[in-house]
């Protein structure tokens, strides 16, 4: 038969081993809960990524989501590793902060943002490639000023709608200044066009990539008309101008593609 002694030892023993055990179980849980953790972040990481970068026309609002919802899944693994006073935990966090808005921005937001105005710059390209088969005193196929027309509605709302009011005013000022008599012509439109293309690459250029290489788009086309075989283009240099884009339409029955 136990003794009291003996009830006592046992006692203690089993009270013991439940501390022991509880710590066991409670080491047990925080290691699955900093799995937990990094796993979330992680998977959080991949999502933002995929959503983003993979995934066509899809929300940059919420990929940002998915990546900040990972840098505080890593915040607090992090602070579970390591004890950290509140100054330290304080400085991770904002630069913790710092990166994900940078990160987001350059990474995420802006190169989403950017890809509507390169898919219409793609687009105003091959357009643009098109005037490259035709003459210049011929008269643009109706398709050719349809498509030409409706690209360039959709690049002056995208404008509108996304970026800031000088934007507008460089693609408002993409235009032919001067007399034409016939406005129909590939000579015409497609100069009309090549502006309109030169002042969309400056604006992704400007906005978007900056490792483009291009001819930054400097204001207006001016149309000239010889008169007596002569002509006068003073006009384009008016108030100081430097440089300016200038076409000279042909004479007579010569093509009348502009020259430089």
């Amino acid at each position: 038969m136990e003794t009291r002694r003996q009830r006592r030892e046992r006692e203690r023993r089993e009270s013991r081993q439940a501390v022991l055990d509880a710590k066991a179980t409670a080491g047990d849980s925080n290691e699955r809960f900093d799995s937990v953790l990094a796993l979330v972040s992680v998977a959080c990481t991949l999502a933002s990524w995929g959503w983003s970068v993979v995934a066509p026309n899809t929300s940059a609002i919420f990929a940002s989501i998915l990546f900040l919802i990972a840098i505080i899944a890593m915040l607090f693994a992090v602070r579970r590793m390591w004890p950290l006073g509140q100054r330290a935990s304080f400085w991770i966090a904002a630069v913790a902060l710092l990166g994900f808005i940078s990160f987001d921005w350059y990474i995420v937001i802006k190169p989403q943002r950017g890809k509507p105005f390169q898919a219409l710059f793609v687009h105003g390209y091959h357009l643009t490639s098109e005037c490259g088969s035709l003459t210049g005193n011929q008269q643009m196929p109706v398709w050719m000023g349809d498509e030409s027309r409706e690209w360039q509605a959709k690049v002056e709302q995208l404008i509108a709608d996304k970026l800031a009011a000088t934007y507008s005013q460089l693609w408002q000022g993409a235009v032919i200044v001067g007399r034409v008599s016939d406005e129909g012509t590939i000579a015409y439109q497609c100069t009309w066009l090549a502006n309109k293309v030169g002042a969309l690459e400056t604006i992704v250029s400007s906005e978007y990539d900056s490792s483009l290489r291009h001819r930054d788009y400097n204001g207006p086309t001016y149309w000239f008309e010889p008169v007596n075989g002569k002509v006068d283009i003073s006009d384009a240099f008016r108030g100081g101008k430097q440089q300016a884009n200038i076409a000279i339409e042909g004479l007579g029955g010569n093509d009348k593609r502009p020259g430089p």
